[in-house]
């Protein structure tokens, strides 16, 4: 292992080893170079072939990714992109493709109603309002600098079909008890997956007990998001992270929480990068439907991501 890499926590590090024995040094390598921009279209305000068309009119180089639909690579730099109208005007939103795919695990559609627990700054939110242009959007955010974040995206990117409350999602489940269609969490987590070795603030307060803290704030959130789904409605849970604490135990802790009131759902991702949830973690066997769900491999351009999702099936 390279010098350089000593400068990650030991203790995130040995945890990376463990989670990853044959891609470890390949994920390791990831933390060393800058990802290039991603984007997503707007729905709302653009289609894609006519998106495709003002991309090359405006000089913005891109290369077009197969899945998820409508996500590009900017071949131009973040700056060049922002000045472009595209930009300015909401017709596009930039935003890692990992990020986009719980949005689409997630599959809104119009007249349904759909809950975003952990809204700020609103990639996901505006993705959801992109996707089911008629449907409900509820944002739960309770920090009021992000709260105002958010409500500045949505407007940019046209979302007139979200409300948003500025409070903790724990209260979802008091305002709104069993009506939405889908919920959405995606979790605080301690974003492991955005350590980027030349920002030594991107890892450099990470320890185990933040993780546990965490672990802690998220069930709470998925606690709340039971009670304020459907019978028969979803539910996707997501974070930025690698570690087991904050993704398969606490789907584990949940599965166990609501037993027979809840179903895994398996997650179809079609990409190379993306491996089942693990089912066994610090000589400990979770529940075996931990493996229906998906762990992304960060990449060249694709951060480390998790998503699981479930089906309510009582009240």
């Amino acid at each position: 292992m390279r010098e350089i890499f000593f400068k990650l926590p030991k203790g995130f590090v040995e945890k990376l080893m463990r989670i990853y024995p044959n891609h470890f040094q390949d994920v390791l390598n990831t933390f060393l170079y800058k990802k290039p921009t991603s984007f997503r279209i707007n729905y709302l305000k653009i289609d894609l072939v006519s998106l495709r068309k003002a991309l090359l009119k405006e000089g913005v180089s891109f290369r077009e990714l197969p899945f998820p639909k409508g996500a590009f690579l900017s071949k131009v730099p973040l700056r060049e992109l922002q000045r472009t109208t595209l930009y300015q005007n909401g017709m596009i939103y930039v935003q890692n493709v990992s990020s986009m795919l719980a949005p689409v695990v997630l599959s809104p559609q119009n007249g349904e109603k759909i809950l975003d627990l952990c809204a700020a700054p609103g990639a996901k939110t505006t993705q959801i309002a992109s996707l089911a242009q008629a449907a409900e959007v509820v944002a739960f955010e309770k920090a009021h600098i992000r709260h105002c974040k958010l409500e500045a995206n949505l407007k940019i990117q046209g979302a007139n079909n979200v409300q948003t409350y500025a409070q903790d999602g724990f209260w979802a489940r008091k305002k709104f008890p069993e009506y939405f269609d889908h919920v959405l969490v995606d979790a605080p987590c301690s974003a492991e997956g955005l350590f980027d070795l030349n920002n030594p603030r991107s890892y450099k307060y990470w320890n185990e007990r933040k993780v546990k803290e965490l672990m802690h704030k998220q069930r709470t959130l998925l606690h709340s998001a039971f009670f304020a789904l459907k019978e028969g409605g979803s539910l996707v849970y997501s974070t930025c992270t690698f570690s087991p604490e904050e993704n398969e135990e606490v789907v584990d802790w949940f599965i166990n929480k609501f037993k027979d009131k809840i179903e895994v759902v398996p997650v179809d991702i079609p990409l190379n990068n993306v491996l089942k949830g693990i089912a066994h973690y610090n000589n400990r066997n979770l529940s075996p439907f931990c493996k229906l769900t998906r762990r992304i491999l960060p990449n060249e351009f694709m951060e480390a991501f998790y998503i699981a999702k479930f089906k309510k099936i009582s009240i």
